[in-house]
């Protein structure tokens, strides 16, 4: 009998470390970076075509921004020079390139001065394409040692936003950046060939139901991920969507950083993704009208059509940081001989319980995002986004 036990022990421990390959590595790995808001920091038109979306007498407007204050943002309407109001920016100058728009702006008489509470997100979307674990460091503390994708189902908000607080959530935080394409992507060699927008989005995630949902044996088969990543709210962009002249150049000059009520967690370069923008875009393109993820317990694709669609945004992936940590080695040992020696395995698999358990540990975290707490995610050149986690208020219905 004893022999038996032993060696359920050993094979659940070894299916185990299969399963969290990059557990021997969980080490902290967040670096120090001062808490210096990015805000304010804008390349010149030549380098980069700075745009903002607001609202005016009904019609959406994009704004070409020439100053950033921290607190508003001063300009040229292009969408009053041109006479036409778009949704999106890529709408509006879709037909233009890159010297036209700088005319443009360069030639704009009037400029218009938008607060950042007043500001739109920097795109109206709905469909987005994720990829996870696109740094190496952040594999190293969840766990997982390549990148997947998956697709995240929530419409964009604003910059400058209220996140209402959920009973029940681990709410996590994950600075990424964003790409946007003007028109669709049928083929990596386009890439040099057109424009790409640029932002700063916050992933936000429902770590509970992630952990409830996934499939802990095959991760990066994406699994949850979608459930736990597409709530209201989940989903805020920066103040602008920036378009440099050139992209390949302007990627490697890009740090992200997140801080919580003032303390930075985040902080990483965008030239460390282990996929680049061309080969994500390779990677998705390889996986398109195949339904690869589970959402609301129905497989669904990553993005509809043969190609990746305009407007829609590819979120590129968060460096080390997070409040999520894979089980530890001594967290994992204990569990698996609690599984054994009390019978659990007689009605439960042994991964589901790990999760279960596990996620009754993460309940006690502090770290995780609760009403009252301010977050600030930044990319250098796209601005900042400022989320206040709010307590949930109840809907009054009419008697």
């Amino acid at each position: 009998m004893n022999r038996i036990v032993i060696g359920l022990v050993v094979a659940g421990l070894v299916t185990l470390f299969n399963s969290y390959p990059a557990l021997a590595q969980l080490m902290p790995s967040i670096k120090t970076a001062g808490n210096k808001r990015m805000s304010g920091q804008i390349k010149a038109p030549e380098e980069a075509l700075t745009l903002s979306r607001f609202n005016k007498d009904g019609k959406v407007h994009i704004l070409a921004v020439l100053e950033d204050n921290g607190i508003s943002v001063k300009g040229v309407d292009l969408s009053d020079e041109l006479r036409s109001y778009e949704q999106n920016s890529f709408n509006l100058i879709g037909n233009m390139n890159f010297n036209e728009v700088l005319g443009l702006i360069r030639r704009g008489s009037r400029k218009v001065t938008v607060k950042y509470s007043e500001l739109l997100p920097a795109l109206t979307s709905d469909r987005h394409l994720a990829i996870g674990i696109n740094y190496e460091e952040h594999g190293k503390e969840t766990g997982q040692v390549r990148p997947f994708m998956f697709p995240k189902l929530v419409r964009t908000d604003a910059a400058v936003q209220q996140l209402e607080y959920q009973e029940g959530w681990l709410l996590d935080h994950e600075v990424e950046l964003g790409i946007v394409f003007p028109t669709n992507v049928c083929a990596v060699e386009e890439l040099d060939r057109m424009m790409i927008g640029f932002l700063v989005v916050n992933d936000f995630t429902d770590r509970a139901e992630l952990m409830r949902k996934m499939d802990s044996q095959n991760v990066t088969g994406g699994k949850g991920f979608p459930d736990a990543k597409s709530k209201k709210g989940f989903l805020p962009t920066g103040p602008y969507m920036v378009i440099p002249k050139n992209w390949r150049a302007f990627v490697k000059e890009l740090q992200l950083e997140l801080s919580v009520n003032g303390a930075v967690r985040q902080h990483g370069n965008a030239k460390d993704m282990v996929w680049n923008i061309d080969r994500i875009v390779e990677k998705s393109l390889a996986a398109r009208g195949e339904k690869k993820s589970y959402y609301q317990e129905k497989m669904v694709k990553l993005f509809e059509g043969e190609c990746i669609p305009a407007n829609s945004i590819i979120v590129t992936g968060t460096p080390s940081g997070v409040v999520f940590k894979a089980p530890a080695k001594g967290f994992i040992i204990g569990t698996v001989m609690r599984y054994i020696f009390t019978g659990a395995f007689f009605t439960e698999q042994m991964h589901p319980y790990i999760l279960k358990k596990y996620l009754h540990k993460e309940r006690k975290n502090p770290r995780y995002l609760k009403p009252g707490d301010f977050v600030e995610s930044s990319i250098s050149y796209l601005g900042t986004i400022s989320t206040t986690v709010t307590a949930h208020t109840a809907k009054l219905g009419c008697r």
